[in-house]
C-alpha cells in the first residue's frame, strides 16, 4: 500500500512546482590541498596570519592565486628603507598582473619586535598602502629549519600563484627585483598556456 501512496504523494506535492530549473551554487574546491610546508625554493610556504598597518588580519593562504613578494625588513636597515621607497610603485606597476607586495616588519630601530605604531609610521613615511605586517624574530629560522631563513636585510621570498616559493633575493636592487618579477610572470603565463 505504501508503494502505491508514495508516488501519488510525490505527484500531488509537485503539481504546483515551478518548472524553471533551480540554480544551485557549487563551491569551488579548496585549491590548498597540501599538508606539508617549508621555507625552501620549491616548498609550499607555511601559512601565517599577522596584523597589517590597518590593524586587520592578513593571511598568506587567503592570497592563493596571486604572485606574492614577501619583503622581510627592519626599521634600522638602510637597504630596507630603499626597498620601502619602491614598494608601492612596484605594487602599483604590477597590480594588473596580480602582484601583492607584502612587507614583514621584523624589528624597530631598537631591535625590538615591530608594533602597530611602527607599521603606521613606515606606511605613512613611504606612502605604502600595500600590506605591512607586524612580525618578529619568531618567524625566522633559529637553526632548526622551522622558519624563514634570513641571513641579511632585506630578504625577499617570491611566491608563485600556486603558492610555491620560487625564488629568493638577499639585499635590494630595483633592477634585480623587476627582473625576477618579470621572469616569474613569464613562467606563470607559460604554465597557463600548457
Amino acid at each position: 500500500m505504501i508503494k502505491k501512496i508514495l508516488p501519488a504523494l510525490l505527484l500531488i506535492g509537485c503539481a504546483g512546482c515551478n518548472k524553471e530549473p533551480i540554480e544551485v551554487e557549487i563551491p569551488e574546491p579548496d585549491p590548498i590541498t597540501w599538508t606539508e610546508c617549508g621555507y625552501d625554493i620549491g616548498d609550499h610556504p607555511c601559512d601565517f596570519t599577522l596584523k597589517d598597518q590597518n590593524g586587520e588580519d592578513w593571511n598568506l593562504y587567503d592570497n592563493y592565486g596571486s604572485l606574492i613578494v614577501l619583503d622581510f625588513s627592519t626599521e634600522w636597515c638602510y637597504y630596507c628603507q630603499v626597498a620601502a621607497a619602491d614598494a608601492q610603485s612596484l605594487q602599483d606597476e604590477y597590480a594588473d598582473e596580480g602582484l601583492i607586495y607584502v612587507t614583514l616588519m621584523i624589528e624597530n630601530a631598537s631591535g625590538n619586535p615591530s608594533d602597530q605604531d611602527l607599521l603606521t609610521r613606515w606606511a605613512d613615511h613611504f606612502g605604502i598602502t600595500a600590506p605591512i605586517l607586524e612580525g618578529s624574530r619568531d618567524l625566522l629560522d633559529s637553526g632548526d629549519g622551522e622558519g624563514w631563513s634570513i641571513s641579511g636585510w632585506p630578504t625577499f621570498y617570491f611566491i608563485s600563484k600556486d603558492m610555491v616559493i620560487s625564488k629568493t633575493m638577499q639585499g635590494y636592487s630595483d633592477e634585480t627585483m623587476i627582473t625576477i618579477i618579470d621572469l616569474m610572470l613569464v613562467e606563470e603565463s607559460t604554465e597557463e598556456e600548457q
